[in-house]
């Protein structure tokens, strides 16, 4: 199982970061992963954010791959209708690629937030076909040669990928999908699975068992699995949240506030799933954190991280070292205690 971070370069301002801080300290962090042996870094991608969610991932990707040379660089979740022509995104990925010197990943997803779509005039109920329009085209274009396309949306009279990617064949593909019909298109195009940290680990480990089940249900080979959680490691659940409660708060009920996201939860009364709202006493308690992230101690950490790997099946974990706001310091030192810490538990406990 690869460990990669995620990175937004959000700043907050209430805090006294900058948006200049926030990328300069999102490029020192990066080289320090880089120092302890973190293998992935991903950026994730949000438009019209006041606090500067990153909205350019391939161009922060650059960045990262020269001050972090031993890590991949992925995008996770690029929103692919939001880039113009998929021809250019694959431009300007395969320029990443060569860069990185090969290291470069994808993961796409078609958004889920509409004001994004009419910042920039474009029309929300189409993004589905935009998004496999997008997917089609990229898989021509990594064959390497010139090619046509005639969709709906977007069309290429002989398209040709020039500098083809270091990485042959096609980049490593990852798909953001929570549903059924979305899973199943990320199969068709054989590309890994990532989730998100709002569901509960048990919902996950369902979807990554739907999606290993569509795979077989296609005749394809097997595909890759990547979670994102919150990582919080501390003496006790309850210290370490304490420490990150600050940051936590502004993720979690600003950023991806439940009404933000269509967050749900599955209610103990009646073992239904229903809506989340930020006004439940579940939302943001250790339970809900329990239920969804790993937090305590490092043995604690690394025995739950231990038991979810075997049931997911997992070979990419990801987690958040540096929310908004947080000093650079704090996000090294929470680096450190996973990799020094918990991860070397965990090799211990699976064998790997």
């Amino acid at each position: 199982m690869r460990l990669g971070i995620m990175m937004s370069f959000q700043c907050r301002a209430d805090l006294g970061e900058t948006w200049e801080t926030a990328y300069r300290d999102g490029l020192a962090l990066a080289a320090e992963a880089s120092r302890l042996g973190i293998d992935d870094i991903w950026i994730s991608e949000h438009h019209g954010e006041e606090d500067g969610y990153c909205p350019s991932p391939v161009v922060a990707g650059a960045a990262l791959a020269a001050v972090a040379p031993t890590c991949r660089i992925g995008q996770g979740i690029a929103i692919s209708p939001l880039y113009g022509h998929p021809l250019r995104l694959a431009e300007d990925l395969s320029v990443l690629d060569n860069i990185s010197g090969g290291r470069a990943q994808i993961g796409f997803g078609q958004g889920y937030r509409r004001a994004e779509f009419e910042a920039y005039g474009l029309n929300y109920g189409t993004r589905t076909r935009a998004f496999e329009e997008s997917l089609d085209i990229l898989r021509l274009a990594w064959t390497g040669e010139r090619f046509d396309y005639d969709g709906a949306i977007y069309k290429t009279k002989n398209g040709l990928l020039r500098p083809a990617p270091v990485q042959r064949d096609r980049l490593p593909l990852w798909i953001g999908a929570a549903a059924p019909v979305s899973r199943a298109r990320a199969v068709r195009h054989h590309a890994g699975l990532m989730i998100a940290p709002l569901t509960e680990l048990g919902h996950s480990a369902r979807q990554f068992e739907s999606f290993d089940q569509e795979a077989q249900r296609q005749g394809a080979p097997r595909l890759p699995h990547a979670l994102s959680r919150e990582i919080l490691v501390g003496d006790s659940a309850q210290e370490a949240i304490a420490r990150h409660q600050v940051y936590l708060d502004h993720t979690y009920r600003i950023q991806y506030a439940p009404e933000r996201t269509g967050m749900t939860y599955r209610d103990p009364a009646t073992g239904e799933r229903r809506p989340l709202t930020s006004d439940n006493p579940y939302f943001m308690s250790e339970a809900y954190m329990r239920d969804r992230w790993f937090v305590g101690a490092p043995e604690d950490v690394a025995s739950s991280i231990a038991e979810w790997q075997h049931r997911m099946n997992l070979d990419v974990l990801l987690f958040h070292p540096k929310m908004p706001g947080m000093p650079l310091k704090h996000a090294v030192d929470e680096m450190e205690r996973v990799t020094r810490q918990v991860m070397p538990l965990v090799r211990k406990k699976t064998g790997r």
